[in-house]
């Protein structure tokens, strides 16, 4: 059981009956042990308490084993308190332990694993090869049948991660947006494809202009700022003269 004296002495313990929300005011889950912890992640993120998350909410999954989407999502929270606080090789074992495994088996990492695997691409300290085929081979079969368009972003992520173009520009050719937030994905498919051809400046110039209305497609806050971080990537590739060598996995 999660220490919940712990939990009640960095933020306010949320009320069963309430609805908790991030800091952007996106509804959270909050129920039991995992929706406890998945609200102190939360809070402590949005006070900028990494070291503690890692600390905290770390030592308490490590202790436990689990499954489903809640657990593979509290993973990446944990992920992404070591990638702040500097530990990148725990972080990426962490998604080969507990991330990975779940998206290679389920659908519940569809959101997380892009995500998660993302972020460790643009925070590694030198260009490598991820493990980025699974995650493209899930998206592709789960892309066969309608989805939300905050799940089509993120297999749409997983799919460009792997530098998959042949399939991103088929989709960036055919997609008709309808929806306000069909048409957002529909954007930001043009420059996840941009980012992955090397076009730095046009995915950071597309990115840029997109971030202000990207929370309208959904997700918590923490979720919307991969897309800040691959913004600031764009255009640090665009004015350094940067080459992509991290996408090169799909045929």
């Amino acid at each position: 059981m999660i220490n919940q004296s712990v939990i009640e002495t960095r933020c306010t313990k949320p009320d069963a009956a309430a609805i908790a929300v991030d800091a952007s005011g996106y509804e959270i889950f909050s129920r039991g042990d995992q929706g406890a912890a998945h609200v102190l992640a939360h809070r402590l993120v949005d006070t900028g308490q990494y070291e503690a998350g890692r600390r905290l909410l770390g030592r308490w999954l490590d202790d436990l084993t689990g499954s489903g989407s809640q657990w593979v999502h509290l993973q990446f929270h944990i992920a992404l308190f070591e990638l702040a606080t500097g530990h990148w090789e725990a972080a990426h074992r962490r998604y080969l332990d507990h991330v990975l495994p779940v998206a290679e088996s389920s659908e519940d990492a569809l959101t997380d694993a892009p995500a998660l695997l993302w972020r460790l691409a643009l925070s590694a300290s030198e260009s490598m090869s991820l493990e980025w085929e699974p995650l493209r081979r899930t998206a592709l079969e789960r892309m066969r049948r309608p989805s939300d368009p905050f799940t089509e972003l993120h297999n749409l992520l997983a799919i460009a991660g792997a530098g998959d173009l042949k399939s991103l520009d088929s989709y960036t050719n055919s997609c008709s947006g309808g929806s306000l937030r069909m048409h957002l994905v529909c954007k930001l498919a043009t420059a996840l494809s941009a980012y992955v051809k090397g076009h730095y400046r046009r995915a950071a110039d597309l990115l840029w202009r997109l971030l202000p209305t990207i929370a309208e497609i959904g997700g918590s806050r923490v979720q919307i700022q991969l897309f800040e971080q691959m913004a600031a990537a764009s255009w640090r590739k665009a004015t350094t003269g940067s080459q992509p060598t991290w996408h090169a996995q799909a045929a």
